[in-house]
């Protein structure tokens, strides 16, 4: 779906969700090469910054919730193509975020692509915050009771912080290389903006990298927690079947094709019987509860 907007020294043409016409308009109207529209198409590209002939490559990695996929809070790649005149953003799925950037924040096409950039250092932020309340949730969840369903969404939040990290650290980068493109920060204002999404990307990853050393710990108490549990089970198991083993002995050894003592007399043996077994059950039972098995 094409989107124009007519701005002062430039036109923004915002590319959603697009379609095989789409990208056949792009070839056709707008001259961009093949090359370019297979990146576009790549749901795995990684943030870059090109220079072709005509126009500038731009693409970063912002958050989104997507059902879709195995992890449920991912990136998408957003490309922006930078020519003379014109600005065009593409991206495979609907980018909530351009409709956050304001008509003043438009003024020239330099800053328009920072403010894009920082909106996405933005959004990482308040998804973060999204994600750390999943866990909090599961951690108070898994403290009365140990479930699946709990550890397998902390497990999906821990490939979500890795795939964070890897799309904040590559947003870095291409600022990184738009700072050092000559003409690109060329005001006060584009300056102050590089400086403010530097900030807050480097918050977010600060923001990262404290959410998983926090989520790694919560998983391994939670998994020393379940190691003491079944250690705690096979040990009442195994001391449960030391006392049942007790009168199945007994009865096997009277149950054997051989003179035994008081056999003639089946009262006095049946209280001998009944006596040692209760003795020997006795026994143990002192025992497992004196070392605290059971």
């Amino acid at each position: 779906m094409f989107v124009t907007e007519k701005l002062k020294t430039f036109s923004w043409v915002n590319v959603g969700n697009p379609d095989h016409d789409d990208f056949e308009r792009l070839q056709r109207e707008y001259e961009i090469d093949e090359d370019t529209i297979c990146d576009i198409l790549d749901p795995d590209e990684q943030p870059r910054f090109e220079v072709e002939d005509d126009y500038k490559v731009i693409i970063v990695r912002f958050p989104i919730i997507n059902r879709e996929t195995d992890t449920l809070w991912h990136t998408e790649p957003l490309s922006i193509i930078y020519s003379t005149n014109r600005v065009i953003t593409v991206c495979r799925k609907r980018c909530d975020l351009l409709d956050r950037i304001k008509k003043d924040e438009k003024t020239s096409r330099e800053e328009f692509v920072l403010n894009i950039i920082y909106y996405i250092a933005e959004s990482y932020l308040r998804f973060l915050k999204e994600l750390n309340k999943r866990v909090l949730a599961s951690k108070k969840v898994l403290q009365e009771r140990v479930r699946k369903n709990e550890l397998m969404a902390l497990l999906g939040v821990e490939n979500s912080y890795t795939l964070y990290m890897a799309g904040l650290k590559g947003n870095v980068a291409v600022l990184d290389k738009l700072e050092k493109v000559r003409g690109f920060v060329k005001t006060d204002d584009a300056k102050d903006l590089v400086e403010d999404t530097r900030i807050e990307l480097s918050q977010a990853i600060e923001v990262v990298t404290s959410y998983s050393k926090m989520l790694k710990s919560i998983k391994e108490t939670f998994e020393s927690v379940i190691n003491m549990d079944s250690n705690m089970y096979i040990n009442r198991l195994t001391m449960w079947n030391i006392i049942l083993v007790v009168p199945t002995v007994i009865v096997g050894y009277y149950g054997m094709n051989m003179k035994l003592p008081f056999a003639d007399n089946e009262q006095t043996a049946t209280a001998i019987f009944v006596l040692i077994m209760v003795l020997l059950i006795g026994f143990a039972m002192f025992s497992i509860i004196r070392r605290r098995v059971i």
